[in-house]
C-alpha cells in the first residue's frame, strides 16, 4: 500500500487531507466504509479514515515505516495506529532500540516481544499485560544466562502463550526455567536451541513439556527422555532435532508417547547412530491417527523402508523427505493419500521409480506445492494429464533433457505443460545432471507462460539457460505480480539483474 498524508492546518488535532492508494483489500473496505457512513448520514460528508475502527483496519495493511508516519499525524491517529506500531517489538545490543520511556509507555500495547539478555533491565522488568510471545536470547558470554530473567519475565505475563529461548553457551541456572514455567497453563507453544538438560532437571522439565501443544527441540541435548509410561495427550506439534546420546530408537519411543500429533518434524542429527527403526512402522496400524504432515531430515531410508513408514500413516496432506529412496514401494504406499495430499517435497530424493512423479502429478487434485529433483521430459510427456492443474502454486523441479531427444519440441512441450497452472505463485527451476535443463526464452516458447499472471517468484539454479534482455523484458512485461528472482550459477548476469531492479522486482545472482 502507497499511503500520502497531507496536513493543513495547525493545532493538537489539525485538518487532515488523504490521498490513499491501497491494494485490492484496503480499496473494498473503504469503499464499504463510505458507503455505510453516507447511508447513516446522506446530508454529511464523511471520509471513512476519520473512523478509528476504519483506521485500525486499514493499518493492518501498512508497513512499520508508513504506520510510524501515521503516528504522527494528530492525537486521534496516534490512538488508533499506536497499538499496531507496538504490537511486536525487538530489543537487541547494539541496535537501534526504542527510548526506554517510549517503551514503558507503550508496554500495553505489546503481544510480542524479543529481547536479548544484555538489554538493560529497565526493559527486561517493564510489565507487558497483553504479551503473547516471548523470545529470549542468551549471550556468548557463559556468565549470562537468560533462565536467570525469563522466569521473572514469564511471571509478569499471564497472558502468555508461546514462548522461545535460544541458548548459545549453557549455563548451570538455566535449570530455574522449568518450574515457574509449569505454573502457566496459557503456555502451549515452547521452541528451545541450544540447551543441555541435565538428569536433575529432566523431571521438570518433562513435566513442563505435557502441558504443550506445540514443543520445538533444536540442537538440543537431553540426559533422559521421559518414561514409557508417561504420554503427551496434549501435544500436536513437535519439531524434534537431538544429539547424539539419545538414539533413534529411544526417540521414536518417545514420539510413540504422543498419541495425538498432528504435525512431527524429526531431524536425525549425523552424530547420531543410524538405525533401522521402520520395522516399528507397519501399514495399517496408525499409530498416529491424527499424524497428516510429515517431515523427514537426515535420513536414508531405502525404498522399501520409507514405503512402510508411508504406508503407517492416514490421509497424509504434508509430506517432506530430505535424502533416502523413493521408488515402486513408496508409490504404491502413496495411492491412498493422493485425494488428501497438498504439499510433498523430494527434491532431495533419489527417484528410482520413473512413474512416480507423472503419477502424482495425474492423481492428486489438491496438491498445492510440488518439490521434486531430476525428471526427464520424456515421462513427464509420456505421463496422463495434470489433474492439479488449478491446484498447484509452488512447483520446484529439474526438467532433464537429453541429447538424443528433439530438444525444441520437448522444451515447448513441457513449458506448455507448465502454462496450464494458472494459479501458479512460485516457480523454481534446478539442474544437477549432464543433460541439458529447461530453457525459458522466447525462441522455446516463453511466451506460452503468459498464463502465469499469478506469478511471484522465479528462482532459476545451475540451469543450462541463458536469459537475454528480450525475454526479461518480456518477463517484466507480462508478469505483472512477479517481486522476486533468482539467478544462480548462471554466469555473469548483473546487466539483467539491473533490468530486474530497476522494475522494483528483487534480484539475487
Amino acid at each position: 500500500m502507497d499511503f500520502k498524508v497531507q496536513q493543513v492546518g495547525t493545532g493538537s488535532d489539525p485538518v487532515i487531507l488523504w490521498g490513499v492508494d491501497v491494494k485490492e483489500e484496503g480499496l473494498e473496505l473503504v469503499m464499504a466504509s463510505t458507503n455505510l457512513a453516507s447511508h447513516l448520514s446522506p446530508n454529511l460528508s464523511i471520509n471513512p479514515l476519520e473512523l478509528p475502527e476504519i483506521r485500525s483496519a486499514v493499518g493492518k495493511h501498512l508497513g512499520r515505516p508508513d504506520l510510524v508516519r501515521c503516528l504522527q499525524v494528530s492525537r486521534s491517529w496516534y490512538a488508533s495506529f499506536a497499538p499496531l506500531v507496538w504490537s511486536s517489538v525487538s530489543l537487541l545490543p547494539k541496535m537501534d532500540n526504542p527510548p526506554k520511556e517510549a517503551f514503558i509507555r507503550n508496554s500495553q500495547f505489546i503481544k510480542g516481544l524479543t529481547y536479548h539478555i544484555d538489554v538493560p533491565h529497565e526493559y527486561r522488568s517493564t510489565p507487558c499485560p497483553e504479551l503473547q510471545s516471548l523470545k529470549v536470547l542468551s549471550g556468548q558470554d557463559p556468565g549470562t544466562s537468560c533462565a536467570s530473567v525469563t522466569p521473572i519475565v514469564i511471571a509478569q505475563h499471564e497472558k502468555l502463550c508461546v514462548l522461545s529461548v535460544y541458548v548459545f553457551v549453557t549455563h548451570p541456572s538455566q535449570r530455574l526455567i522449568w518450574k515457574p514455567a509449569c505454573h502457566f497453563h496459557n503456555l502451549s507453544t515452547f521452541n528451545l536451541h541450544g540447551l543441555e538438560i541435565e538428569s536433575s532437571d529432566t523431571i521438570a522439565f518433562w513435566d513442563f513439556c505435557a502441558q504443550l501443544e506445540s514443543l520445538t527441540m533444536s540442537d538440543v541435548s537431553v540426559v533422559e527422555l521421559p518414561t514409557k509410561s508417561t504420554t503427551f495427550e496434549r501435544l500436536q506439534y513437535l519439531y524434534l532435532s537431538l544429539k547424539s546420546q539419545n538414539s533413534l530408537e529411544r526417540q521414536l519411543d518417545w514420539i510413540a508417547q504422543c498419541p495425538n500429533l498432528r504435525f512431527l518434524n524429526w531431524a536425525r542429527r549425523r552424530s547420531v547412530l543410524e538405525e533401522d527403526i521402520t520395522l516399528r512402522f507397519i501399514p495399517g496400524t496408525y499409530a498416529w491417527p491424527s499424524l497428516h504432515e510429515l517431515r523427514l531430515v537426515g535420513f536414508n531410508f531405502m525404498d522399501a523402508q520409507l514405503g512402510r513408514i508411508i504406508g503407517a500413516m492416514r490421509d497424509l496432506s504434508m509430506l517432506d523427505v530430505s535424502g533416502g529412496e523413493l521408488g515402486f514401494h513408496c508409490l504404491k504406499s502413496l495411492c491412498p493419500h493422493f485425494q488428501s495430499l497438498r504439499s510433498l517435497d523430494i527434491a532431495t530424493c533419489n527417484i528410482t521409480a520413473p512413474s512416480l512423479v507423472p503419477d502424482i502429478l495425474a492423481s492428486c487434485p489438491h496438491l498445492k506445492s510440488l518439490s521434486i529433483g531430476s525428471v526427464m521430459s520424456q515421462d513427464i510427456l509420456d505421463g496422463q494429464p495434470w489433474i492439479c492443474e488449478q491446484s498447484l502454486e509452488v512447483l520446484f523441479a529439474s526438467f532433464g533433457l537429453t541429447s538424443h531427444q528433439d530438444t525444441d519440441y520437448h522444451q515447448r512441450q513441457v513449458i506448455q505443460r507448465i502454462s496450464r497452472l494458472t494459479n501458479l505463485k512460485e516457480l523454481t527451476l534446478a539442474h544437477d545432471q549432464d543433460d541439458a535443463s529447461l530453457d525459458l526464452r522466447l525462441e522455446n516458447g516463453l511466451q506460452q507462460l503468459v498464463t502465469l499472471k499469478r506469478l511471484e517468484k522465479l528462482w532459476l539454479y545451475s540451469t543450462t539457460q541463458r536469459l537475454s534482455v528480450q525475454d526479461v523484458e518480456w518477463m517484466i512485461s507480462n508478469w505483472k505480480n512477479l517481486t522476486e528472482v533468482g539467478l544462480y550459477n548462471l554466469g555473469d548476469n548483473e546487466e539483467l539483474a539491473a533490468m530486474f531492479r530497476a522494475a522494483g522486482i528483487e534480484c539475487g545472482s
